[in-house]
């Protein structure tokens, strides 16, 4: 490859084109061979990711069937992604670094990685077990999740519910699958539990470099798979929330890379971030009173959020809240759907990362 295009050194062009929209680079890639080269390889795609996953972003299917996808940022209104790449009728069920895992509706038991930035797609092999018939209306596994390294490219899927034979009902024993792309197959593990799950639950799942966790319905821990050494367990929520539970509402999210969760209680939204995942160190990031929002502090659930911003969606609208200025802003709304839009609301990250099997 020459040392420069043009006029223009080679790593300034790669600086350049890496911090440009990814539909432009999509279109790029028609205009040499050596931009195609250079959007294709495993250094730009991770430089470039590096920019996009400073922007947090939403990515909001508009019915739970649908193909079409509104990609949400703090800045623009919206832009249209589309699932039309894959010949099948799908719901997300998780999102990680733009890449996001999808269950097909028709087939039950079917599953889909796929990038709607690049419009990849891959079926996943399917389980030894039976399709999870546990949850209502939707006859689905309790909880799904999925974990994409974005250094190596690989993932997990973890798909977990209280499976029971026919005709009988589950003795709290919940079973998970679990998918390592890397070694291309399914693991089972069987772990006692107690605990149930909202729909909001279910939704909100963070992942680790090494971990997958979900929120209880008790709002009292989060229940944490540890894919590197695949074991189940328990984190403990901060003192601050266990110790007032009247009142509260409690959301679990990402806060870069690290578990937080976010509590309202009596128009305050009060942010903690789980620093010390071993020793359960839980330390407050700020607190923001949500007078100013009115009714929407009482709809509205926390989806997404970074240093900067925090998204929160209610029935139609979502806002953003700046974190530097303390200013809400409303950056979507309009859309008529009998689901509330944080129904069918994930956090999302730009990304040009391949999801081949």
């Amino acid at each position: 490859m020459n040392p420069q295009i043009g006029f223009l050194p080679i790593d300034l062009v790669i600086q350049i084109l890496a911090r440009l929209p990814p539909k432009s680079l999509l279109r790029f890639k028609s205009v040499c061979k050596s931009w195609y080269h250079i959007i294709s390889s495993n250094h730009f795609i991770q430089l470039q990711f590096h920019f996009s996953s400073q922007i947090p972003q939403l990515v909001i299917q508009s019915e739970p069937n649908s193909k079409n996808l509104f990609q949400i940022d703090p800045f623009t209104n919206y832009s249209n992604l589309s699932l039309d790449f894959i010949n099948d009728c799908v719901k997300i069920r998780a999102s990680s670094n733009g890449i996001l895992c999808c269950s097909s509706v028709k087939n039950k038991g079917v599953y889909y990685i796929c990038n709607p930035i690049t419009k990849q797609f891959s079926v996943l092999p399917k389980t030894r077990d039976r399709p999870f018939t546990r949850t209502q209306p939707f006859y689905e596994e309790t909880l799904s999740g999925l974990a994409f390294n974005p250094i190596s490219f690989e993932f997990t899927i973890v798909l977990a519910g209280f499976h029971r034979s026919f005709g009988r009902f589950h003795r709290n024993q919940f079973i998970s699958n679990v998918f390592n792309s890397e070694r291309y197959s399914w693991k089972r593990f069987q772990f006692p539990l107690f605990e149930e799950f909202t729909h909001m639950n279910q939704n909100q799942v963070v992942h680790t470099t090494c971990s997958i966790n979900w929120l209880t319905q008790n709002c009292t821990c989060l229940l944490s798979f540890n894919f590197e050494k695949e074991i189940w367990g328990k984190i403990s929520l901060p003192d601050e929330i266990l110790a007032s539970q009247n009142g509260n509402r409690v959301y679990l999210l990402e806060f870069e890379g690290l578990v937080s969760v976010i509590r309202i209680s009596q128009g305050v939204m009060s942010t903690f971030v789980l620093k010390d995942f071993d020793q359960e160190k839980w330390e407050l990031l700020d607190r923001v009173n949500l007078k100013c929002i009115g009714g929407f502090a009482n709809s509205g659930l926390p989806i997404g959020q970074n240093h900067c911003f925090v998204f929160m969606a209610a029935q139609q609208k979502v806002i953003v809240y700046n974190r530097k200025n303390r200013i809400w802003k409303e950056v979507f709304s309009g859309l008529r759907s009998m689901y509330p839009l944080w129904f069918s609301a994930f956090p999302f990250k730009s990304s040009f990362f391949p999801c081949n099997l």
